[in-house]
């Protein structure tokens, strides 16, 4: 049997062209679509932690990527396609109302990519924001997020149009068969396709066909905005990077704009119980590897708090490993933290984690320096070497001691998993979704 892993990026066939769907555990769907007789590709919005993904799949294909397209701006999740393009020399398109920096191609209603004699045409289809656009090929439509499976988009940000999105929505309903299987950029149930013909039959927002209805219904009471909205724009449009540390002042003004469920504190359980940024993810340093899709699910970009910053720093080159981005250190942890004003909840006193480190190597050196007077020289040597563990330590910031400390027992109590805070999801009836809640 598969993984939903495995069936998610195995290729589905029409007569010409394969799609290979890639599943992010934030709801986003990101694609591949190849024509198989020239081994051409397009990668369709394209999460950034996805991109090693992708990249691996175009290669062990042996495919070439002429193009990597976002279907509009993104504001609930870093896109990944300059990075994956850089990596394949592609060319990057956008319509030209999104603005992003580094898109060479910016198509206009009706325009055709070409994959081999294979045909994608352009659809300009505002209403989620002014700059989207689906794509219409042989294998289906790549609706990005006009027209979800059992929804469809908000558009209560970003210049969104519900009047537009009508008409772009009825104007695609118009122009393909109702056999066409429909790819939408989220979904949050599991599901990867549709048909048109389906989503007929089902979508209550397909059931109102009166303009104004449509309209009125669509723009009354909107879920919660997508978290780290302002900081996700800047990033898609700008292509600015994601910095590996920032200050905890930058961490502070995060959590003030709504962003605390995009901390990630790499701390045991007793020392989060104990003090913690009220809305934070806990994943102990530990636990990252086994739980790294549940790491994908908090919104980017993601900030690592450890009570010093030396645990974060450890936490980064293992999730960095993992293939995950859009990771940044807070320099200085939860004690910076504190010092620039921020504020926390508290729930007890527990010794933090490196200062039981310090307690440990200093005991065990006062130990063996006892038993080296009394019992042999030996013990001397090993005093040394405990000292010669902490240096390494210090230059290296990995800490064999630490780390076994934290698998101790009266550092697992308090909570082994937290409420992981909204995430920017284009999903209907999703928390802090981009798409419309149920009419």
């Amino acid at each position: 049997m598969k993984t939903r892993a495995e069936v998610a990026h195995t290729p589905q066939s029409t007569s010409s062209l394969d799609v290979v769907i890639f599943e992010h555990p934030q709801g986003c769907r990101s694609f591949l679509i190849n024509d198989k007789a020239s081994g051409q590709t397009l990668a369709l919005d394209v999460h950034l932690d996805l991109v090693d993904e992708i990249a691996a799949q175009v290669r062990s294909h042996r495919w070439t990527l002429p193009y990597v397209v976002d279907t509009h701006t993104h504001a609930d999740h870093p896109s990944g396609s300059a990075a994956l393009a850089a990596l394949h020399s592609s060319t990057r398109i956008a319509h030209e109302r999104a603005g992003h920096s580094g898109v060479a191609r910016h198509p206009k209603d009706g325009d055709v990519l070409h994959l081999g004699d294979q045909a994608v045409t352009v659809h300009h289809c505002p209403g989620h924001t002014p700059d989207h656009i689906v794509l219409g090929t042989s294998a289906g439509l790549f609706a990005g997020d006009t027209l979800l499976i059992g929804g469809v988009a908000r558009t209560d940000f970003l210049g969104g149009d519900a009047g537009e999105l009508f008409d772009s929505i009825h104007r695609l309903l118009a122009s393909y068969p109702e056999e066409t299987v429909l790819y939408p950029s989220h979904d949050y149930n599991g599901q990867t396709s549709s048909t048109l013909a389906r989503e007929l039959e089902s979508n209550p927002w397909l059931a109102i066909t009166d303009r104004a209805e449509f309209v009125s219904s669509l723009t009354a009471n909107p879920p919660p905005r997508p978290a780290n909205m302002e900081a996700l724009l800047r990033l898609n449009k700008e292509g600015a990077s994601i910095p590996t540390e920032i200050e905890a002042a930058e961490a502070i003004e995060r959590v003030r704009e709504g962003g605390a469920g995009s901390i990630l504190d790499v701390r045991t359980g007793v020392e989060y119980q104990s003090e913690r940024i009220e809305g934070s993810v806990l994943i102990p340093l530990d636990q990252l590897a086994s739980r790294a899709d549940e790491v994908k699910a908090i919104p980017a970009p993601r900030l690592l708090l450890c009570r010093s910053g030396s645990r974060a720093e450890m936490a980064l080159e293992t999730l960095t490993r993992l293939g995950l981005s859009g990771l940044s250190v807070v320099r200085g942890g939860l004690e910076s933290y504190l010092k620039a004003g921020g504020e926390t909840e508290r729930s007890g006193e527990h010794i933090s984690l490196e200062r039981q480190v310090r307690i440990a190597a200093g005991a065990l050196v006062v130990i063996v320096t006892i038993l080296g007077f009394g019992v042999h020289a030996v013990f001397f040597v090993i005093a040394g070497l405990i000292g010669l563990g902490q240096v390494v330590a210090g230059l290296t910031n990995w800490c064999g001691l630490g780390l076994t400390l934290a698998r101790m027992p009266w550092n697992q109590r308090g909570p082994v998993e937290t409420k992981q805070g909204s995430v920017g999801t284009c999903a209907a009836n999703a928390p802090a979704s981009c798409a419309a809640n149920a009419p």
